[in-house]
């Protein structure tokens, strides 16, 4: 044979090859329906940048989805915790945990206690945008690297927090400080002084502006963590393409289903509302799609047309909806204004017309299934008499009769005409607008519908230039940290405070939350600040609404429970 043939066989081969092995890939792909804010674990926003973050970075603790127990994943073992009787931190409190001796990053190097320090201290500095996790670890005082062992530390805190576990365990990914902080500008600074922005270096400055840069937040060679998936294309408005690692440590762990993961790749596959997703499920083209809408959801399961095909599940969730009202806006300002608003949003046909009867009514920002929801709490249910009086006594009539009610505002008069933003394809956001549209013209006031990208409404949400946003929270299954969307700290730009509620008041209540571990009196505190939020009207609290899933068949996963977004991509298997 001559060599120019064999050359030829040879490159023949390769390709079958390569074809072949393309062939027996187990790919997974998953819509979503917008771009997420980003895939830096510290300062994304959007609940689906969690669901990709979780496959590339890891957490010390994650949450058995059955028991929402806390269990070992990076760490070895869960903390121990100890009460302080005695010395720098006495009447506080330390927990101690050990990061799992296999656990490496990318280039080889060891996970390290260096690098949970370093991330703690890249959220406690107040130039990067990691304002959304400032408060979980604000009881963090300091952290003491063993000397014997690298991979073990303590972190101490002046008082007892009573999330102090899952708030340094499970609300935090530990990011790779080769990657994020090459330079070690942050080694060094005590963390008394990242609560100081004067004390800050020229260093510590261009540290958090490189951190919040759009490159450490999309680019694969800086969206770098432990876990067993890296980024490998971001096609924005496309597809979000996450591979394998070929040697990834987890897979040395066979006791721990936290650090299993089977599929070789994840396609997250970026389309605009649900219209064509049952085609593109048929065509193989989608495996898994969530946020169904629920009309089409039912429809489909209950045609029986694709029984063959899809396995259908509507598990509760603890997430909720709300509209969230700018509390800063002149318009707005009056909690009169806003509780006639909330007058005329009728949940009932909400929860028929939007959500198909597959949601229940929520009346404050804790979850109805949590011991300390204020059940004597009713919520304000649909009355346009009473929104009428409510606006009259704001001082807001129909002074010139063009059917639209205003009131002079700083020497000038002005309409009670108001924006909706939501985002694009999201079919129930939009129909709860055209509802409550429809209702706030019996009372005068015109609401205009703004649908925008979901990372365009992020960002409104948190430069705060809305009006009226509709939104939604994801909780977690354990105690809720109220400071985080409540406390008036969290008004600064970019943080979760975005109606700007609070006071002196309703920041001690929730100061006390955080460090009382008493579980009766703690309850009473909940109990307190949920009257005080919902009696200001920063919210209209709709529904919490079951989750709508559809599963191409072929797959093997565990159960789906209430924990976003519901399964854990990185189990599903062939059958």
């Amino acid at each position: 044979m001559s060599h120019m043939k064999l050359l030829m066989l040879t490159v023949l081969v390769l390709l079958l090859g390569n074809v072949l092995s393309a062939q027996n890939e187990f790919v997974i792909k998953i819509h979503e329906t917008d771009d997420p804010d980003g895939l830096n674990p510290l300062t994304f926003s959007a609940a689906n940048a969690e669901n990709i973050v979780d496959n590339i970075y890891c957490r010390l603790l994650e949450t058995n989805r059955k028991t929402f127990d806390l269990e070992p994943a990076l760490a070895v073992e869960r903390p121990v915790i100890t009460e302080l009787t005695s010395g720098k931190y006495k009447g506080g409190m330390s927990l101690t945990y050990e990061i799992h001796p296999k656990a490496t990053w990318d280039n080889g190097t060891p996970v390290t206690a260096n690098d949970y320090v370093f991330t703690i201290k890249a959220i406690k500095h107040q130039k990067t945008h990691a304002q959304s996790l400032r408060a979980t670890v604000e009881f963090i005082d300091d952290i003491v690297v063993d000397e014997s062992n690298p991979k073990k530390f303590t972190i101490y805190s002046k008082q007892p927090y009573f999330m102090a576990e899952a708030a340094s365990g499970n609300l935090v990914h530990v990011l790779p400080e080769y990657i994020y902080d090459p330079s070690g500008a942050l080694r060094n600074v005590p963390f008394a002084t990242l609560k100081r922005i004067r004390e800050y270096t020229t260093e510590m400055n261009t540290f958090s502006d490189r951190f919040n840069s759009e490159e450490y937040a999309s680019d694969p060679k800086y969206v770098v963590g432990c876990g067993p998936y890296q980024l490998e294309e971001w096609d924005k408005g496309g597809s979000i393409t996450l591979k394998k690692k070929s040697d990834w440590w987890g897979d040395q762990v066979s006791d721990n289903i936290h650090l299993r993961a089977y599929p070789d790749k994840i396609i997250y596959k970026i389309i605009s509302g649900s219209t064509w997703v049952l085609s593109k499920m048929s065509m193989g083209e989608l495996d898994i799609v969530r946020n169904v809408a629920p009309d089409k959801f039912l429809s489909a399961k209950n045609s029986g047309e694709y029984d063959h095909m899809i396995d259908f599940y509507n598990p509760t969730q603890f997430a909720y909806h709300y509209l969230g009202f700018n509390t800063r806006n002149p318009k707005l300002s009056d909690k009169r204004v806003r509780e006639a608003i909330a007058c005329m949003v009728n949940r009932d046909e909400i929860i028929e017309t939007v959500f198909n009867g597959e949601a229940v009514k929520l009346n404050t920002p804790i979850s109805p299934d949590k011991s300390y929801y204020n059940q004597s709490i009713k919520g304000i249910e649909y009355n346009a008499k009473r929104a009428k009086e409510l606006l009259n006594k704001a001082g807001w009539k129909d002074t010139d009769g063009d059917d639209i009610v205003d009131k002079k505002i700083n020497g000038k008069v002005v309409n009670m005409r108001l924006k909706y933003n939501y985002n694009k394809g999201n079919a129930a956001r939009k129909k709860i607008g055209l509802l409550l549209k429809d209702e706030l013209e019996k009372i005068g006031i015109r609401l205009d519908l703004y649908p925008i990208d979901f990372s365009d409404l992020l960002a409104v949400a948190n430069k705060r230039t809305f009006e009226i946003i509709a939104l939604a929270w994801v909780n977690a299954p354990g105690l809720d940290d109220l400071k985080k969307v409540w406390h008036t700290s969290a008004i600064l730009e970019g943080g979760s405070n975005r109606v700007g509620f609070g006071s002196s008041k309703t920041d001690k209540i929730i100061d006390e939350i955080r460090v009382t571990l008493d579980e009766k009196k703690r309850k009473e505190l909940y109990l307190a600040i949920q009257r005080e939020i919902v009696a200001e009207h920063p919210y209209v609290f709709l529904v919490v609404p079951n989750e709508f899933i559809m599963i191409r068949k072929g797959l093997k996963y565990p159960e789906l429970g209430p924990i976003r977004p519901g399964y854990v991509t990185r189990l599903f298997q062939r059958e």
